[in-house]
């Protein structure tokens, strides 16, 4: 499957991320496209919620330029998330699909 346009950013230093969302259901965080996933989050099974930037109360700061509007969470299991950070709104209507 073609990556969501745009980069994403992790919440660790928002470091530059590489997502690819599965036909299986899967969302797979890797470094760049060539690279195997950092971290597989099974959206069906461990995925408890996705939360848009307005709904986040505790949103840590953001870097230069990022903007409330263009994140968004996926809470886990074990009060575990995984923030996000897109480059524009537009790019955050692919959590749509999700």
């Amino acid at each position: 499957p073609a990556p969501p346009p745009g980069g994403f950013k992790l919440f660790k230093q928002w470091k530059e991320r590489y997502l690819v969302l599965t036909v299986e259901g899967s969302l797979r965080v890797c470094r760049d496209a060539e690279s195997p996933p950092d971290q597989v989050v099974a959206l069906q099974w461990n995925c408890e919620a996705i939360v848009e930037g307005r709904e986040i109360l505790d949103l840590p700061r953001l870097p230069p330029g990022g903007r409330r509007d263009c994140c968004f969470a996926l809470i886990l299991p074990q009060e575990k998330f995984l923030l996000l950070l897109a480059d524009s709104p537009e790019d955050c209507r692919f959590v749509a699909v999700l």
